[in-house]
Formats: C-alpha cells, structure tokens, sequence
C-alpha cells in the first residue's frame, strides 16, 4: 500500500520596502527594507521558533533576505532567484495614477497571465518558474519548509495548491505567514488546511 506524505509549508512576504509604502509598483528593483518594519514579525518569530521549519528558502533580493535573517537568524538559508516578484519593467516604482491612463496598463490588468510590462517578465514566464520550484519541493523528502518570497509568488503558489482559490483571492499581507497543511495520496497532493499565522483564525478553502 503506497503511504501517505505529509508537508507543511510556512509562506511569508518580505518586510515592507519604502515603495511598498508608497503602493508602487516593486518587482526585481532590489530595495532594502524600512527601517523598524521588521518590528511587525515580532509575533511571526515567536510562532517560528514553536513551529521551525525543515529547511528555509529565499528570494534573492535583499527585501526578503533582510526579512529571512531576522526570522531565521541561525539558519542557513537558501536563495533562490525563481521566488523573486514578477519584473514589472519600465513600470518599477510606478503607481496606479502614474498608469491608469496608459492603455498597455489597462490591458495588462486584464490579461497579466498572458501578457508581458514592457522591458517586463511575461505572466507565463513568471508562472513557469514559480510551479518550478513547487514542484521541486513536493518532490522532495522534507516535512516542512519555509519560503521568504514576495506577494504574487504567494498567491501563484495557493491557486497551485488549492484549485477553489484563484490568484486574486489570496491576501499576502505583512508581518504573518500563510501556513498550508498538505497530504499526498496516489501522487496527488490536498491542501487540507490553511491558516493565517499567528492567528487563531482559520481560512476558508
């Protein structure tokens, strides 16, 4: 009889950056953290320490790694460019006001999925590289890890992993982590519970 494989993961967005702030747009500029955000995770670290992950991955950028240290202060942590945002191109550090009139903007709204920013990372590309490393990390033999990443790599990661949540329908705010419970059967994989932590909350699937 083929046994069943359990898998936590603890996903987490980075510390607020000065753009984020300012509801610019931050793909792969690589700003640093504000100074005291990272006061916000005090909660999250408690959390961590009662529920350490096998293994913590990384985006590269220094938002995030800045975010990690803090969190996982003696752990080795493991960067990887595939967990970056989406590269917004010539629209970095852009808001809203700054597009709303441009027609490219409007229709990129639209069809993100299948359209690209211009000098940007196409939606698909970004797609391809997230489900590339999620597919790794079922495929492997850990029991839980944690991934320090960005807003949209969380949500590209729920709508994997839970088919009634489309991208839109996940929030990725600061100072908690989105916990997924998940179990594989016959090489299938279920979310069988998410949480918002700390929280004492439980999400709808």
């Amino acid at each position: 009889m083929e046994s069943c494989r359990s898998l936590q993961l603890i996903l987490i967005r980075h510390s607020m950056t000065e753009w984020n702030k300012a509801k610019r747009y931050l793909g792969h500029t690589d700003l640093p953290v504000l100074e005291d955000s990272l006061i916000e995770y005090e909660p999250l670290k408690k959390y961590i320490i009662h529920n350490h992950p096998e293994a913590v991955y990384s985006s590269d950028l220094l938002r995030c790694q800045q975010t990690a240290a803090f969190l996982f202060p003696e752990v080795s942590i493991i960067k990887d460019p595939r967990l970056r945002e989406i590269s917004f191109g010539v629209w970095e550090g852009k808001t809203y006001e700054d597009l709303k009139n441009d027609p490219h903007y409007s229709c990129w709204l639209d069809n993100w999925e299948i359209t690209s920013t211009p000098g940007g990372e196409s939606g698909m590309a970004f797609q391809e590289r997230v489900s590339s490393f999620l597919s790794e990390i079922l495929k492997s033999n850990l029991r839980s890890a944690a991934i320090m990443t960005h807003g949209g790599v969380i949500r590209k990661i729920v709508s994997d992993l839970v088919p009634e949540a489309a991208f839109w329908d996940t929030s990725a705010p600061f100072g908690k982590a989105i916990v997924l419970e998940l179990k594989e059967e016959r090489r299938n994989w279920t979310c069988i519970s998410l949480l918002a932590e700390p929280s004492a909350g439980k999400e709808p699937l």
